[in-house]
């Protein structure tokens, strides 16, 4: 299976970098027994606390490809990923009698991109959905089947966080992306951001953020990232030989930033993507390997406890999770009807997607304008 070849590389990882141990790049024999050993007493406490999930857990298949998981929410209902089921024809599900059961789509959420299938003649129990404020980055998370089997284990690598470009904090400068080791340096400020209201400008050095020393261009953007709107972090930076600190108040991201298309196509190599994999209110991130038609399954924590959904696969090692207490609010509201003749959640999606990227292109468009202005004033002055 490939979570235990995945744990059991973990596992040798860790044997193969403990302090002051050198490994050959060859398995010893007496090492793979002991992480054979250790993946499967991992596996055994899994099947100990899986049980609230393994119940709550089911199949979706579309003809005789499984398309998604669901996860149960009483009353002969399941919950799963809107836009991996609504374009598909003739859903179904299995029971723990391997009896099949037909999936009716009766309702969405699409900001969650979530659907309610009813089942006729399921069931099962409400999934109990627990609170995931109080998990830790680096918290262990279990991907979970309808067999009480892991279908993939990662860690919490980013803890919940909005995907939506309006709650997410807006510095509003362009970074020098070369790595300096003594902070970063502003090429470029927004007008009207807020940087620019605090007197950030081009050429100062960004030395600290909210207590922390920051050295690159990586570190500074992925701490920026992790904020959220009207957080009012402290900044530290460099002009000339003074350092200044000043407090702004972080405004939305006004576009959604792209990945590379280096990134993408790395992503897209290494396996399926989820029709929508961005723009969501909240999720935690994992790093767990799972496809695009493993949305929908319960991800619970070593204790066992439901602590989320898949809703998608993001990236090659990056899958997003709905946290479980986000879910249970959610459902406290009733769903949008669903029409089959209404545009597809994937395309609603893909069109937010696409004004959002022409108004970077027009921002950038702005930005360029700007510095050909200047680079012609230089001149005319020389």
């Amino acid at each position: 299976m490939k979570t235990i070849r995945s744990i059991s590389a973990l596992l040798l990882l860790t044997l193969a970098f403990a302090p002051g141990q050198l490994r050959p790049p060859f398995i010893p024999q007496e090492d793979k027994a002991v992480t054979d050993q250790q993946a499967a007493s991992i596996f055994k406490t899994l099947r100990a606390v899986s049980f609230e999930a393994e119940e709550v857990a089911f199949p979706i298949y579309a003809g005789r490809q499984r398309v998604a998981y669901g996860v149960s929410i009483g009353g002969g209902r399941l919950l799963t990923k809107a836009s991996e089921v609504v374009p598909q024809g003739g859903l179904f599900t299995t029971n723990g009698n391997d009896e099949s059961l037909s999936c009716q789509v009766t309702g969405v959420y699409p900001d969650q991109d979530l659907a309610i299938l009813e089942v006729p003649g399921l069931t099962a129990p409400a999934a109990k959905w627990a609170t995931a404020d109080e998990l830790e980055e680096g918290a262990f998370l279990v991907a979970m089947r309808s067999d009480g089997e892991a279908q993939a284990l990662g860690v919490l690598s980013v803890r919940e966080r909005s995907l939506k470009a309006a709650d997410q904090g807006f510095l509003g400068i362009q970074m020098d992306p070369r790595e300096a080791g003594n902070g970063v340096a502003v090429m470029e400020v927004v007008p009207g951001s807020a940087a620019a209201e605090v007197g950030i400008a081009s050429g100062d050095v960004i030395t600290e953020v909210a207590g922390q020393k920051v050295t690159g261009f990586f570190e500074l953007s992925t701490r920026l990232r992790r904020m959220r709107s009207g957080e009012e972090p402290e900044i530290v930076f460099k002009r000339g030989d003074r350092f200044l600190t000043v407090t702004p108040k972080l405004k939305g991201r006004p576009v959604e930033e792209g990945d590379s298309r280096r990134l993408q196509r790395m992503d897209q190599m290494s396996g399926s993507q989820s029709r929508v994999r961005a723009d969501f209110g909240n999720v935690l991130q994992s790093d767990m390997e799972l496809e695009a038609r493993d949305a929908g399954m319960p991800v619970v924590d070593l204790q066992g406890r439901i602590v989320g959904m898949v809703i998608a696969r993001a990236g090659r090692i990056s899958t997003l999770i709905l946290p479980g207490d986000d879910i249970a609010e959610v459902l406290k509201a009733k769903p949008d009807p669903f029409t089959p003749d209404a545009p597809p959640l994937a395309r609603r999606r893909d069109d937010q997607l696409n004004d959002g990227r022409r108004a970077r292109m027009q921002r950038e468009l702005e930005m360029m304008r700007r510095m050909m202005e200047n680079l012609q004033r230089e001149l005319e002055k020389e």
